[in-house]
């Protein structure tokens, strides 16, 4: 993200908590205090920004041949002083996974000699992550342990550079794998830090389990002393400017660990020339001594000596950066759109295992690399340094191309992915004299809803009567969408597909063409059906009322400025000032030229289609919202579609959702647990904006109303707040906006976007105001059910319906299901949601308890042999099992 090159010439905002760069560079002496402070832990390591200073693809060499520098000074330097030893941090296993297996024994040997020597230090985080990968997708981002476990390579530390945030989920994961430190290297542009100092504390997931967690200084802060410069005087006035601060501020070790590299960049090889400075200091000074340290020496010593003395921290660490990937909205939704496929399709897969299919060789790999893929598109460096000073430059457009391919062949290869885990699945569904469609459904609980099915019209002519029929005739509503030659949109109503399991239907064809659709009643700008009156704004475009009829509430605030879907088109008089943590200079303006037509009124929904101008578009075009009132659930969707203009100065679009609840509270769901907004997240990480997973839910103790988007995922709680960096969040109104694109940076990220976006939200409102009812249902519109269409064949006597198994608590959310590493089993995982102490049982389709082993991420055993487990309140456990 935001980095410090000594080639840069673009002016930067740069800050810590503790001091400025200028603060550190100052050279005059300032008033010394007595510092408690005897070692300062120096720990080496290259900043791992994949791109950036130069494209991806020359990055990824360059640090797989920098562990061959770190090997060679470690030899270099065998006869030094101890302290003044070359000792190396491999900041990401990304690297290290790659020189196991490439490099030749000899090599490798030395590699692991060091690594013994405890010179060489492995971490366990793929690279610097951001908060946009899901549950699912963090399994891979472990995997290189287990290699390194293979090999004998110690991993208790996970180390997080630049970056300001971190999936919660990890703090579950984490010491299960035998991580015991976590530890924030953060870069202070654009975003707060927590604490006002570097702060060791223990960090714990929702249930409880503990890592020790350092925030450090500035990855490069050794750097802002000049180390690199190799000269123990020119230094002495940073260092104890430095230590002088920390006294002031009331840090209470005697020992403090700063990061740097071997030269002032990011992306920087080794060197060994601070190891001739550390042994000239240590000469020099009695006091502090320097150390040339790995990343976990400092923790061992904090933990062994103030272990009793550190705060616990209960918390979600929310990470500011995510916002640039707005700068790229339809990649980032091609990327959530695949998470969401994969989650189907490694349960698919599961399922095929269970009924003892041989899952092809090349599954795991495939599965693996799709994820990885989605991994180096969601990790933190977007693109070029000079991605908007210059954003046609060849190095700006050349990154830009090699990032966003990580994303596009996720997508390619998930979709044939489909193919293998339908095609194992295939031979055991229903066959006979009609065609069929079966649904099949990969959460753990049994889910009815509309999903969107394409029929050629070889099966079904062109605007022909149909029906699809269960085995015992009853008919499931459908209602047709688009068509193109070749077949027809349809969406379709799919009711009680078991979990874990599928259900069969029968395409009967009639001989009569279908009727059109009846348009939609809008007299007096008015849409309702059995669950909500909505009324339109003609002037706006939004909604100004939205009466929930079961509960007799008004959900929309109507003194927002903004109405209930509005779209808000943000301009900036300049993009610095977010550098400078405020957003004063900007203008917001809503469509114009509004027009508000009636859609269809088909058996599963009804709709109202919007039109108006905006700046964001040419004057030809319009943006298109498309309003649908479900009619056999309580359920809302909008749907837009814009196309944008090219615009390189700073311009961003909101959707407006200004909920009224008297007495409400915001929430939102991220990996591994549910947020409640400025409560139980770290004070100083992201409230501006969040990124949320599956729903953001308005909750009081007789209401909730739950939003969310399976494409977008960034959205602001307590109104529009970009620019208020607020340390700790606070808010008066649950007014929700959901922030689509921007182009806010100043490096890194995408200067513009263009073209034709499409993006949607779901919407519902309840008096059951529990998390594992706005989970379900932002897991039920997020994750598809999958449906596969058949043409007639020959008859066969399977069943048309089957269920996996089954938990029958509803409070237990399945996140995932994969084939396991070991033949006929799976990998399942689950998060208890309410805060409740639940038994968990597993049972099969006939009602028999299965046995199931309690393991880590990475299917290491805890447990074995279990009939029963106990979750305690928000616990995470990885589950594996067969039939």
């Amino acid at each position: 993200m935001r980095k410090f090159l000594l080639f840069c010439v673009t002016s930067f905002w740069i800050t810590t908590n503790i001091f400025s760069q200028n603060d550190i560079l100052n050279t005059e002496a300032k008033p010394a205090l007595p510092s408690k402070i005897k070692t300062i832990y120096l720990v080496q390591h290259t900043h791992t920004d994949i791109g950036y200073t130069k494209p991806q693809t020359e990055i990824l060499a360059e640090h797989i041949r920098y562990i061959d520098y770190a090997v060679e000074y470690c030899e270099l330097t065998d006869n030094y002083p101890d302290d003044a030893k070359f000792r190396w941090t491999c900041e990401a296993a990304w690297p290290v996974m790659e020189y196991l297996q490439t490099r030749p024994k000899e090599q490798v040997d030395k590699f692991l000699k060091y690594v013994k020597e405890g010179r060489i230090e492995v971490t366990g985080m793929f690279f610097n992550m951001s908060e946009m990968a899901d549950e699912n997708s963090l399994r891979t981002f472990l995997e290189p342990i287990l290699e390194f476990k293979k090999r004998g390579i110690p991993v208790t530390t996970a180390m997080q550079n630049d970056v300001n945030g971190i999936a919660w989920c990890l703090a579950d994961y984490m010491p299960d794998l035998g991580i015991k430190y976590f530890t924030m290297g953060e870069n202070g542009d654009r975003a707060l830090i927590p604490f006002d100092r570097p702060t060791v504390y223990k960090w714990e997931s929702p249930s409880g389990k503990q890592v020790y967690s350092y925030r450090a200084d500035h990855y490069h802060t050794g750097n802002f002393w000049g180390i690199h410069n190799v000269n123990a005087d020119s230094i002495a006035p940073a260092i104890f400017s430095y230590l002088n601060d920390l006294e002031n501020k009331g840090y209470p070790f005697d020992a403090i660990s700063v990061q740097y590299s071997g030269y002032h960049t990011d992306n920087s090889p080794p060197s060994m020339h601070e190891c001739d400075l550390i042994r000239d200091w240590n000469d020099k000074h009695e006091t502090p001594k320097l150390r040339s340290a790995t990343i976990h020496e400092f923790m061992d010593y904090i933990t062994g000596k103030y272990a009793d003395q550190l705060p616990v921290y209960r918390v979600a660490y929310p990470d500011w950066w995510t916002d640039g990937f707005g700068s790229a909205a339809r990649e980032t939704a091609a990327a959530r759109k695949t998470q969401s496929d994969m989650t189907t399709i490694q349960g698919l897969l599961s399922m095929a295992v269970l009924k003892d299919k041989i899952i092809p060789q090349q599954v795991p790999d495939k599965i693996r690399n799709i994820h990885e893929n989605l991994l180096f598109y969601d990790e933190h460096t977007y693109g070029s340094a000079e991605s908007i000073s210059n954003p046609t430059g060849e190095n700006s457009e050349i990154q830009w191309a090699e990032k966003s391919s990580y994303v596009w062949d996720a997508l390619k290869n998930t979709q044939l992915m489909y193919e293998t885990s339908i095609g194992l699945l295939q031979p055991d569904l229903l066959r006979g004299e009609y065609p069929t469609v079966t649904f099949f459904n990969t959460l753990n609980w049994m889910r009815s809803g509309v999903i969107e099915l394409y029929i050629d019209h070889e099966i079904i002519p062109r605007n022909r009567l149909f029906k699809i029929v269960d085995q015992t005739g009853r008919e499931l509503l459908t209602q047709p969408l688009r068509s193109r030659n070749e077949g027809t949109y349809y969406a379709v109503y799919a009711e009680n597909i078991p979990p874990m399991g599928y259900k069969t239907y029968r395409i009967i064809t009639g001989k009569d063409d279908r009727p059109e659709l009846p348009p939609t009643s809008i007299d007096n700008n008015i849409l309702e059906n059995d669950y909500f009156k909505l009324v339109f704004d003609s002037r706006t475009g939004s909604i100004k009322s939205l009466f929930d009829k079961k509960l007799q509430l008004e959900i929309v605030d109507m003194k927002s400025p903004w109405q209930l879907g509005a779209f808000v088109y943000e301009t900036l008089g300049n993009r610095e000032q977010m550098s400078k943590y405020t957003l004063t200079d900007y203008n917001r303006t809503g469509l114009t030229d509004v027009h508000i037509n009636a859609g269809i009124n088909g058996s599963i929904y009804q709709s109202v289609m919007i039109e108006g101008k905006s700046g964001c578009c040419d004057e030809k075009s319009a943006v298109k919202i498309e309003i649908r009132l479900f009619h056999q659930e309580k359920r809302i969707e909008l749907v837009y579609d814009v196309k944008k203009l090219p615009i390189t100065d700073p311009d961003g679009i909101y959707v407006a959702f200004p909920f009224k609840l008297d007495n409400a509270k915001l929430y939102f769901d991220v990996q591994g647990g549910v947020v409640s907004a400025g409560e139980n997240q770290l004070e100083g990480t992201a409230s501006d904006w969040n990124t949320v997973q599956n729903f953001v839910a308005a909750r009081n103790n007789k209401a909730q109303f739950v939003v969310g988007s399976n494409l977008s995922p960034l959205f602001q709680l307590g109104g529009i707040r970009t620019g208020l960096y607020q340390r700790k969040k606070t808010y008066d109104l649950p007014h929700v906006y959901s922030w689509v694109t921007n182009n806010y940076w100043t490096t890194n990220f995408r200067a513009s976007q263009e073209g034709e976006l499409k993006w949607s939200y779901y919407l519902t409102s309840d008096s059951d105001t529990s998390n594992t009812f706005a989970t379900r249902f932002g897991w039920d519109s997020r994750i598809p059910i999958y449906a596969r269409v058949m043409p007639k064949g020959k008859a066969n006597d399977r069943p048309a319906s089957y269920s996996s198994f089954h938990f029958g608590k509803e409070n237990l959310l399945m996140t995932s299901a994969t084939p396991s590493i070991d033949n006929g089993y799976i990998l399942i995982n689950v998060r208890e949601l309410d805060g409740k102490s639940t038994l968990l049982q597993i049972f099969d389709s006939s009602g028999q308890q299965l046995e199931f082993s309690i393991v880590n991420a990475l299917e290491e055993p805890l447990q074995k042999g279990l009939k029963e487990t106990n979750f305690i309140p928000l616990e995470n456990k990885f589950i594996k099992l067969k039939l």
